[in-house]
Formats: structure tokens, C-alpha cells, sequence
């Protein structure tokens, strides 16, 4: 008897935990390359192009939220951001998609974080730090890399 409960009850739990696994959407690689890219635009100053790049859910923020956005930013000028490394993590019902504006060797250094309710389109966005980025992908169940950061490993950076 004893057996059978314990089976039906690690069934239970297996079935949950696969439930939950399905609640979660998957999130697209063209975010990735759409957040990279932004990154770079904000860069070059290009704020108009921002909108056009990455896929808002609702109304995508004007060539004017963007400007003063990006003067959040300290280290970001010029065009010389990297373009590798980007992680996503799913936290509290939605994507948090990172992409760092220098290679992450320090907890300070500077993020472009990116929120997807859906997997598909943004909903939101933030300057923040590499600790946040660090903090939430590390508690995180479900975490996805389009480029590990593997300290040592070389990182380029865009001209």
C-alpha cells in the first residue's frame, strides 16, 4: 500500500512540475538579435531606428523616450558596445532579456534589460546592472543564452 501511494504521489509531482514547464513560453531568437541591435542603435545615437527594431506588444516608445532613455547610461557612446552576449531568464510571469553593454566582468557594468510577457514582442524595458542580470538568470529555473559569458573567452566589441 504503501508503494502505491508513494508511486501516485511522485506521479502527482511529476505531473505538476510538467504542467508548469508548459506555462512558460518559449522566447523567440529574433529578440535576442532584435535587443542587440538596439543596444547598438542607442548607441549611434539612432533613436528612431529603436522602435522600428524591436517589437513592442503595445505602442513602441517614441525617438524621444529613447534619447533620454539612453542617457541613463554611462558607457554608452560611440558605438562601442558589445554584440555577443545576451541572456534571457524567466522571472515572476515574464521573459527578462539582458544584453550588457561591455563584456560582463564586473557587477556594474551596465545593461540594456528588455521585458517579454509572450516570448514574442517586449513589453518593457530598464537600465540596470550586470549584478540584477546575474542575480535573476542564477534563481532562475528557466534560463536561456544566445552567447554564455565565459570570463577569458575574447568578446567583440562593435566599432
Amino acid at each position: 500500500m504503501k508503494r502505491i501511494v508513494s508511486v501516485l504521489l511522485f506521479a502527482a509531482l511529476l505531473m505538476s512540475a510538467c504542467a508548469c514547464a508548459e506555462s512558460v513560453p518559449s522566447i523567440s531568437d529574433g529578440l535576442f538579435s532584435a535587443a542587440k541591435e538596439a543596444l547598438s542603435l542607442l548607441s549611434y545615437g539612432e533613436y528612431a531606428r529603436v522602435s522600428e527594431v524591436l517589437p513592442f506588444s503595445g505602442t513602441a516608445p517614441s525617438a524621444e523616450e529613447w534619447e533620454m532613455f539612453a542617457e541613463s547610461f554611462t558607457t554608452l557612446d560611440s558605438g562601442t558596445v558589445q554584440r555577443e552576449v545576451s541572456v534571457a531568464y524567466w522571472q515572476d510571469s515574464h521573459w527578462c532579456l539582458a544584453v550588457p553593454v561591455t563584456e560582463p566582468k564586473k557587477d556594474s557594468v551596465e545593461v540594456l534589460m528588455l521585458r517579454s510577457d509572450d516570448g514574442e514582442t517586449f513589453s518593457g524595458y530598464k537600465c540596470t546592472d550586470w549584478a540584477e542580470a546575474r542575480s535573476g538568470y542564477e534563481s532562475s529555473d528557466y534560463v536561456t543564452w544566445n552567447e554564455e559569458y565565459v570570463a577569458g573567452t575574447p568578446v567583440i566589441i562593435a566599432d
